[in-house]
C-alpha cells in the first residue's frame, strides 16, 4: 500500500542534480553497482551511496538486472535535462546580461541557442565587428542607440550613402547632440537621404538594440558598461527572439520624435 505519494520537491532536485550521471548511466536501462562504477570510474563507495540515495527517494530500485529507474525516476530526470538546458542557456550568456540594469527585462527566448561576442582584453573588438556584419549584410536595419562609437558612424554613414541600407534609428538625446556636433557633415549629409529616419528620445535606453528586417529577420543586443565601452553583442535569428526585437523596438519608437522636421518625406 502507498502511504505517501508525495515527495519533497527540493530534496528530489538536489538529489537528482548530485546524482545526475549516474541517472543518466541508467537511462540505457539496469545496472549492478560494478557496472555503474566502471561506467563512471568512480569508487565502490561512492557508487553504493550514490544508489542508496537514489533508491531511499525511490528513484531508482533494485530489479533482477540490477539497479533501474523508476518510472518517477525517470519523468523527474527528463524534466530536470529540460530545465538545466535551459539553464545552459541562461548561464552562457549570464555574464552579459549581468551587466544589464536590473529592471531589464529579457525573455528566454531572447538567449535560447543566442550567438555571443565578448569584448576581450585581447580582443576588445570582437563585438563591433560582429555588429559591422550584421549591418552590411542588411538592406533594412531599425535600432536604438545609447552610445556613440566612431566605427557605427562611419558604418552607417558608408551603407547609407551608398544606397545599400536603409535605417531608422532612435537615439538618446546626449546621442544625437554628440553626432550633430562632432559629425556634422557626415552626419547631417545621412539625414538628408530618405533611406536614413532618425529619431530622439529623452529615455535612457539600458542597451542597443538591431532589428535587422532584410534580407534576414535577426536581433542583436549590444551591452555596454557604466563607461559606454561594449561588453558585448547576443544575436538570435529565432522568430521569438525576432518579435520580442520588434515590439520592444516599437515601444522606444513609440516615446521618441523626430530631431529635424525637414528630413521628412
Amino acid at each position: 500500500m502507498v502511504e505517501d505519494t508525495g515527495r519533497d520537491t527540493d530534496e528530489a532536485v538536489d538529489i537528482v542534480s548530485r546524482r545526475a550521471s549516474v541517472i543518466d548511466c541508467l537511462m540505457d536501462g539496469p545496472k549492478y553497482n560494478r557496472d555503474i562504477r566502471d561506467a563512471l570510474d568512480v569508487s565502490r563507495s561512492t557508487a553504493y551511496k550514490a544508489t542508496s540515495e537514489l533508491e531511499r527517494l525511490q528513484l531508482v530500485r533494485r530489479g533482477d538486472d540490477g539497479h533501474e529507474l523508476t518510472v518517477f525516476g525517470r519523468l523527474l530526470y527528463d524534466e530536470y535535462r529540460r530545465f538545466r538546458d535551459r539553464a545552459d542557456d541562461v548561464c552562457r550568456t549570464g555574464g552579459l546580461l549581468a551587466v544589464l540594469p536590473p529592471d531589464v527585462e529579457i525573455p528566454f527566448d531572447v538567449v535560447k541557442d543566442a550567438e555571443i561576442s565578448l569584448s576581450k582584453r585581447h580582443a576588445p573588438n570582437e563585438p563591433v565587428r560582429e555588429i559591422e556584419r550584421l549591418v552590411e549584410a542588411a538592406s533594412s536595419v531599425n535600432g536604438t542607440a545609447p552610445v556613440v562609437l566612431p566605427r557605427y558612424v562611419e558604418l552607417f554613414s558608408r551603407q547609407v550613402l551608398s544606397g545599400e541600407l536603409e535605417a531608422e534609428l532612435v537615439w538618446e538625446r546626449p546621442v544625437f547632440e554628440y553626432l550633430i556636433t562632432d559629425y556634422e557633415e557626415d552626419f547631417t549629409a545621412a539625414l538628408e537621404i530618405d533611406d536614413l529616419r532618425g529619431w530622439v528620445t529623452d529615455a535612457e535606453l539600458p542597451y542597443g538594440l538591431l532589428v535587422v528586417e532584410e534580407p534576414t529577420q535577426e536581433i542583436a543586443i549590444i551591452v555596454y558598461d557604466d563607461t559606454g565601452d561594449i561588453e558585448g553583442v547576443l544575436i538570435n535569428d529565432s522568430d521569438r527572439a525576432y518579435a520580442w526585437g520588434r515590439d520592444r523596438w516599437e515601444e522606444y519608437l513609440s516615446s521618441a520624435t523626430r530631431p529635424v522636421s525637414d528630413t521628412e518625406r
